[in-house]
């Protein structure tokens, strides 16, 4: 029998099978040992999100009061300045005006929607250094999403709003076991199909593990029925062979797989080499990047583009919406804000019991006001990460040749990923991201180029992963967040306090300022903060 403290080290066990083999395979050895939601805290390092891939954590808790919940006519006679028509202004103005709240949101760009954006044959993208003009096919199916792309299931407001504003939704594929990996110092270089890796990586892993449990090493963890139970499940998991070794699965795959007309159906692949797959983090890292919580194999996006749900929002508060309003200060006064801003090139100003700052941080801190000094030195401090998307029209080769359906392979050069579309299956053409560089070096770098430069690089890059990308990719465009008017920086990476409080009738909203920063759930979670606070002012 073992003692009573046996049960930490079981805990230590599932523990390390997480960090080596992914927090799948620790939810498999738990169901092994018959042990239940006692243990359902213990995640592993691997399940969080992949850097940049899924934002980071941001602050605050989930504020309780939902629409519904706050009092009706709260807001009679009593009127709110809106900055900025994003996600999290137009939530902002569509629920205060059920309360009877007179709005009004000042947007400086042309359309609403901030970096809730989808371009289309003809658009226009311009960046502080540049101006390009998108060059794709007229087609419904020919859209590149140069912001948010994919929703999560559990995102319910976000999602809640799509059913209430009837936008369709569809599938988005965000892990494709027929995607590749690419290192270009493993493998020769050579992509390797994700299937390959992953079962490979699994199955060596779980032949090493049953070897140190045959040979004793965690038998102070483990007693003689967990041991069985555990080897089981490793058999399993891996697809060990006699004696409990890995020669090899058709989960794999087998030759030829990753090209039409060269499969050779029947045959089983020889394992990747172990140090192969262990010599470099980007393996793990990149097989464990739909463990994290808001990212999984299969997701939702809008049916025609991302921006249906900013035009859906747009449609419910035009008639409180100002475009083309830069605002040039913001000021307090006796009873309320009165905020100065640029109409098509003329001064002028409005006034407001409230106002709710919905401009990001990198904007706002260019933005003379009457902040207190405590929020002004968190808005000048805050941070944002960089990214950068490269998208092509191209030949879909990728289904044609590769039978890619969706998903995105990865690639630890600048590029970081390719992304293959979700929808239009079987049609001639479609949109590929040829680079999506999130965070870190590879976004700076890839910042700091011309457009021409990216599209040239990311070619370059790409035809590592895919040859064809090179006679395929044409009408290139790109968009680097930092360098966006208006949004100068792809979502927050600071960790909000002072901003999360009022600023006398000053509130402050937006993605940055949320429990999901970088996602759309997180700007209407932000809204909700703002809206609470001004019923709370406006009802004492």
């Amino acid at each position: 029998m073992r003692k009573s403290g046996a049960r930490l080290d079981r805990r230590e066990f599932l523990m390390r099978v997480g960090r080596s083999a992914g927090g799948a395979a620790m939810l498999r050895t738990m169901a092994a040992l018959g042990i239940g939601s006692s243990l359902a805290g213990c995640g592993s390092s691997s399940a969080a999100s992949a850097p940049g891939a899924a934002p980071p954590t941001g602050g605050g808790a989930e504020p309780s009061p939902r629409p519904g919940d706050w009092p009706p006519n709260a807001g009679a006679g009593q009127s709110v300045l809106i900055l900025g028509a994003g996600i999290a202004g137009m939530t902002a103005a569509f629920e205060l005006a059920k309360l009877g709240y007179d709005c009004t949101i000042l947007e400086a760009r042309d359309a609403a929607g901030g970096r809730n954006r989808t371009l289309r044959a003809g658009d226009l993208v311009e960046e502080t250094d540049s101006t390009q003009r998108v060059a794709f096919d007229a087609s419904d199916e020919l859209y590149f999403n140069a912001g948010p792309s994919r929703i999560p299931h559990h995102h319910e407001l976000l999602l809640g709003y799509c059913r209430e504003f009837g936008v369709a939704l569809e599938t988005f594929v965000n892990d494709n076991h027929a995607a590749r990996l690419h290192d270009p110092l493993s493998f020769g270089g050579t992509p390797e199909l994700a299937r390959r890796v992953r079962s490979d990586l699994h199955g060596q892993l779980a032949e090493l593990l049953s070897s140190a449990i045959d040979q004793g090493a965690l038998d102070q963890a483990l007693d003689a029925a967990d041991r069985d139970r555990v080897l089981d499940m490793l058999t399993t998991f891996g697809d060990l062979g006699a004696g409990r070794r890995y020669g090899g699965s058709t989960r794999a795959g087998f030759p030829g797989q990753e090209d039409v007309g060269s499969r050779r159906r029947g045959e089983t692949l020889a394992p990747l080499d172990l140090a192969d797959l262990v010599s470099s983090g980007f393996w793990t890292e990149r097989l464990s990047f739909t463990s994290g919580l808001d990212q999984q194999a299969t997701m939702l996006q809008p049916v025609g583009g991302m921006d249906r749900i900013a035009r859906a929002f747009e449609q419910r508060v035009a008639g409180d919406l100002v475009l083309n309003a830069r605002v040039t200060a913001i000021r307090k006064t006796v009873s309320g804000v009165r905020v100065d801003y640029e109409l098509l090139g003329s001064a002028t100003s409005i006034e407001a019991d409230h106002c709710i700052v919905t401009l990001p941080a990198t904007v706002l801190t260019e933005i003379p006001g009457d902040y207190s000094p405590a929020h002004k030195a968190e808005i000048d401090a805050f941070r944002y990460t960089s990214a950068v998307r490269i998208a092509f029209q191209s030949r879909r080769f990728w289904e044609q040749e590769h039978s890619i359906y969706g998903g995105i392979s990865w690639t630890n050069q600048d590029i970081t990923q390719i992304w293959y579309p979700s929808h239009g299956f079987g049609s001639r053409d479609g949109i590929v991201l040829g680079a999506y560089a999130f965070g870190g070096p590879p976004g700076d770098r890839l910042t700091a180029l011309t457009p021409g430069q990216r599209t040239a690089t990311a070619i370059t890059e790409a035809s590592a992963v895919h040859a064809a990308f090179t006679t395929e990719a044409v009408n290139g465009v790109s968009v680097a967040w930092a360098k966006v008017p208006f949004q100068r920086g792809a979502w927050g990476v600071s960790t909000p306090s002072v901003l999360l409080t009022p600023d006398d009738r000053l509130f402050y909203a937006g993605e940055h300022l949320s429990m999901l920063q970088g996602w759309q759930e997180g700007a209407i979670l932000s809204a909700y903060r703002a809206i609470d606070g001004i019923v709370a002012s406006a009802t004492g």
